[in-house]
């Protein structure tokens, strides 16, 4: 199955292909008759599977080891482990908060590029953070050879990075250009590590080496194990990278599952920026090194817990004549304003289905419905009510003007019974009068002072709403930020039959991704499913640190119906989603040649070629079953 061009769309708009290429049944691949090969996962964590983008390895964590399987081509699919990588434990390793019997087990999984080394970097439940160059794990995997019939045990590579940030680990991020690695964790807090970095003369002068194999600048520092934690009122200056600085940003109330970087295209990062969600609803944008808010995305009667967070560089936004290829829906009169909300345009996506595949199954022999109402019945039992509807209370008032023009808000009569309640969902009628409202208080704010507009786009998830946060105003009080918005309510969100409400627990939107080159960006529901997106804006010139008229479109869902109704999807939760490039297409050391001059704060425009490479996209269920598709426009 492939994406279709939508009705209305011009020839110049590029289309996202998406193409199924393999599957494997976790039964096949880890026999349940032989438990002692099938590895162990741990559930109800972040992502935990990541591709490499310099080389053909796939990272699985399995509790507090990672699995290293190299996928063969051309249908994608993951082999026996290659070998498995035991996880370093620090000297200050608490306990577990999960699951105390397995307290070292990972949280989360990324591979990201610090500086010109690739590395992967583990989070664990006891609060290590704990880092590997990626080159080196694949050095050690050719010394072993091409034959092998068990996986060989890596025990003689040292971590790049190992620290621990006194509890339960989540979040984490990594700023190639300022060599820094964020992890937020469930003390409501961040650290960030900014490593001190060696002398910046490059090898490159000398014309024998442009391209060193390793980042001297980064791993001079790292000789020396002291870490300083700057005082509150010291005051940090962005060039002077002569010690190893853990900043800490204490300003959340709760636990932090996700944490971004904005890692800019263009220009100085003098400024480095860091986004942070928490499970009360809290998405704030910072600047680092002033350690101070500089927005305050929250809405007023955010009622869902942030999972996912992402800073999105306009700079790769896909170009659209209308609105129609903005959003992604056939054309039709969208009112432009502090908030577009787009609850039905999931109903164009091709292959979308609205019922679980559970729920579908338990139809098959019964006479289908054949309208939205005779899933989501307006007098339902107290049974099914429990389980919202994915469009329940947004048909009606979702025009701001006949609100905004009150002049006053609706109370909803059960709105002081929702506060105590995070797992009911407030119409989106009431929640849109709520931003709007902020809004328009926050244009009479700072009245006679220029805006400023933050140079990137911020896409922040809770359990079931993906939302896109553009034309970022700075303001002096980070709670009256200026932001302009487009929300897709319940994006990823089935219906579930009553007998599969236990799967509701598993309702997150915890894994987000993106693949700058192709405008993508990939959300992930641990229910199983998962969206891909791409951010748009108006056809014209690119201003960067301006308003712009940004979108966002769902191009496709995975798995595809036509697998759901093969019994591909499997009963059980999502454990992690992986992209990279398609095999022989990965970036190599040339690919950076010219990308980092060795001084901190400059960079060229030579950091992605703009001709669009196939990329592979892997789910990965906790039973093993692994589905893969490719994508590319």
């Amino acid at each position: 199955m492939s994406h279709k061009r939508r009705e209305g769309e011009s020839k110049s708009f590029q289309a996202l292909n998406v193409t199924e290429i393999g599957y494997q049944n976790g039964a096949l691949r880890y026999p349940l008759s032989d438990p002692l090969q099938r590895p162990s996962v741990a559930p109800y964590r972040n992502n935990l599977v990541a591709f490499s983008q310099y080389h053909n390895l796939c990272f699985v964590a399995s509790q507090a080891r990672i699995l290293i399987h190299l996928p063969i081509y051309l249908d994608h699919t993951l082999p026996f482990p290659r070998s498995v990588l035991e996880l370093a434990t620090s000297n200050n390793a608490g306990f577990g908060y999960i699951d105390p019997g397995n307290s070292h087990s990972i949280n989360h999984l990324v591979v990201a590029e610090l500086g010109v080394e690739e590395i992967i970097i583990a989070v664990c439940d006891d609060g290590d953070v704990v880092a590997y160059e990626v080159r080196r794990i694949r050095e050690e995997l050719d010394q072993h050879g091409p034959e092998y019939t068990t996986p060989c045990f890596i025990s003689n590579i040292q971590p790049l990075f190992l620290r621990n940030v006194g509890m339960s680990a989540w979040g984490v991020a990594v700023h190639k250009e300022a060599r820094m690695i964020a992890v937020s964790s469930n003390t409501a807090r961040i650290h960030i590590f900014a490593f001190a970095l060696g002398d910046t003369s490059c090898n490159s002068d000398t014309g024998d080496n442009p391209t060193p194999d390793v980042d001297a600048h980064l791993l001079s520092s790292l000789e020396d194990a002291d870490w300083v934690c700057p005082d509150a009122t010291e005051q940090l200056e962005p060039f002077d990278r002569s010690r190893n600085l853990e900043i800490v940003l204490p300003l959340h109330a709760t636990n932090i599952p996700n944490v971004a970087f904005y890692n800019p295209y263009h220009g100085s990062t003098e400024d480095v920026f860091l986004v942070s969600t928490d499970i009360h609803g809290m998405t704030y944008v910072w600047n680092v090194w002033r350690r101070t808010q500089v927005a305050d995305l929250t809405t007023t009667s955010n009622r869902y817990r942030g999972w996912g967070v992402l800073c999105l560089d306009p700079f790769f936004s896909r170009p659209a004549e209308h609105t129609g290829e903005l959003f992604g829906i056939k054309y039709h009169k969208v009112e432009r304003g502090p908030v577009i909300l787009l609850p039905y345009a999931m109903q164009s996506v091709c292959g979308n289905e609205y019922r679980h595949f559970t729920l579908r199954e338990r139809h098959k022999n019964q006479e289908t419905p054949e309208t939205l109402a005779d899933y989501y019945p307006a007098q339902a039992s107290d049974q099914w009510a429990s389980d919202e509807s994915p469009f329940e209370d947004e048909v009606e008032e979702l025009n701001p003007e006949s609100h905004e023009s009150r002049g006053e808000l609706e109370v909803d009569s059960n709105e002081e019974n929702l506060e105590n309640d995070s797992s009911v969902a407030p119409a989106t009628a009431k929640l849109h009068r709520s931003i709007s409202s902020k809004t328009v208080t926050d244009l009479s704010e700072g009245v006679g002072s220029a805006a400023k507009f933050l140079p990137f786009n911020v896409l922040f998830t809770d359990e079931v709403n993906v939302r896109l946060c553009h034309s970022l105003q700075q303001r002096r009080e980070p709670k009256r930020s200026r932001f302009e918005e487009v929300v897709y309510y319940s994006a990823l969100k089935q219906r579930l039959h009553p007998r599969d409400a236990h799967l509701k627990r598993l309702q997150r939107l915890n894994m987000v991704l993106q693949v700058p080159e192709l405008g993508v960006v990939v959300v992930g529901d641990q229910m199983g499913r998962v969206a891909l997106l791409t951010v748009t804006r108006r056809r014209g010139e690119y201003k960067t640190g301006a308003e712009q008229a940004d979108g966002l479109r769902i191009e496709a869902f995975l798995p595809f119906k036509s697998q759901e109704d093969a019994g591909r999807r499997p009963k059980t939760e999502l454990l992690g989603v992986a992209v990279g490039p398609v095999q022989g297409h990965e970036r190599n050391r040339a690919d950076v040649l010219g990308e980092d001059d060795g001084s901190f704060g400059t960079r060229t425009t030579a950091r992605f070629s703009m001709k669009s490479r196939p990329y592979r996209v892997m789910l990965y269920y906790r039973n093993h079953t692994v589905l893969s598709y490719e994508i590319k426009r």
